[in-house]
């Protein structure tokens, strides 16, 4: 395991790095530069950490995808004024960027948690931003046999490197999750899936389907259907290793990534997972099997809501924000759809709307209602 020296000019560089996705699905808003870095020289709890580090940590659960991704992953964590000069242990809010985003989009670190700590608007706290941003802009935290096991890198190698190297509170009742978009998504289902490891979500501007969310979705255009069929017959025409070598220069980048995280299929021909849609006699036809699939991606919530009951019921609390003008329009419909779904299920589940775009205000959201949220419900002892 190697760990890196980067200089500040660097990191800001790669702050104002991301980029838009090719369709305008789900994208994110740049981020404030924090203003120190540090690497790691060690794991010794006494070693003196500036305020923002910089890890380049093992991510094992990557291994074995089919995309040539690195098996070392680069994330940051935050530390509280006060790590250098006690003995505390502190909770963790782990953050989760959204497509093509590496970072806590709208937030200065360290100098807006500092100054929220210092104000006494939230509690000491240890933040780690843990992208899950890949050559195709992102895995969505799902386990996938093709692009690797993303929510497996989140709940088993970030979480335990962390516990293992920081003093941290290493129970779910002391660990928050959030994130924005893709990420507000990973959040959600990370959670529902591991309240073991994790005691409450926080998630803004979630991919969130409804009963309809999919049909309403670019997926669902002839003009994106006919550009993917069009892709998936010239890599069927080409040698298998010619065919692989390709597969990631769809122009839909994000389907790509979609496909690859909800109907992975790394036992067929190129691009590696099932797609709803084939051409017959120039007449596009739905495999409604496939559609399912894709559906049930950031769909599937009625069923999850039974499904993930008793997990669900463990976390201490689950709030969705949203804005009601994002520019993807079902994105507050799914939102209210999942409040609605948890709601009936008799789960717990507090929805955060306001006069807002995607991401816009995501930085301030963040700062007023995220964090002063686990500041409140997580445990500090």
């Amino acid at each position: 395991m190697k760990h890196i020296y980067i200089s500040l000019l660097l990191f800001l560089a790669f702050l104002f790095s991301s980029c838009a996705p090719a369709t305008p699905a789900i994208q994110p808003t740049q981020a404030n530069p924090p203003t120190l870095v540090n690497t790691l020289t060690g794991p010794a709890p006494t070693q003196v950490f500036n305020s923002m580090n910089m890890l380049e940590i093992p991510a094992p659960s990557l291994s074995n995808n089919l995309i040539g991704e690195p098996t070392e992953r680069t994330i940051y964590i935050y530390l509280p004024p006060s790590y250098n000069t006690s003995d505390k242990y502190y909770p963790v809010v782990y953050y989760l960027p959204g497509y093509t985003d590496s970072t806590m989009i709208g937030v200065r670190l360290p100098g807006d948690l500092d100054s929220l700590i210092e104000s006494e608007k939230v509690k000491e706290m240890i933040i780690v931003v843990a992208g899950g941003n890949n050559r195709l802009g992102g895995g969505f935290y799902v386990n996938s046999p093709v692009t690797g096991n993303w929510e497996d890198f989140i709940v088993k190698d970030v979480v335990e490197y962390i516990d293992s190297h920081f003093r941290t509170l290493p129970q779910a009742e002391s660990r928050g999750i959030s994130g924005h978009s893709m990420g507000g998504f990973g959040s959600l289902n990370i959670a529902m899936r591991h309240p073991d490891v994790f005691g409450a979500v926080y998630s803004l501007s979630p991919g969130l389907f409804d009963e309809n969310g999919l049909e309403e979705s670019l997926f669902a255009r002839e003009v994106t259907i006919k550009s993917f069929i069009g892709y998936e017959n010239n890599l069927a025409a080409l040698p298998l290793e010619e065919a692989a070598g390709r597969m990631l220069s769809s122009p839909d980048r994000f389907g790509l990534a979609y496909g690859y995280a909800f109907a992975p299929n790394p036992d067929r021909h190129p691009p590696y997972f099932d797609y709803p849609y084939s051409e017959v006699d120039g007449q596009l036809v739905r495999d409604e099997v496939v559609w399912k699939k894709w559906e049930s991606g950031f769909g599937g919530i009625a069923d999850e809501a039974v499904q993930y009951k008793d997990n669900l019921l463990k976390l201490k609390g689950i709030v969705v924000d949203y804005g009601t003008a994002d520019e993807n329009r079902w994105i507050p419909k799914g939102c209210v759809y999942y409040g609605e779904q948890l709601s009936a299920a008799g789960i717990p589940v507090k929805l955060e709307s306001y006069n807002g775009n995607h991401g816009g205000q995501i930085g301030t959201r963040i700062r007023d209602y995220m964090l002063p949220f686990f500041s409140t419900l997580l445990t500090f002892e």
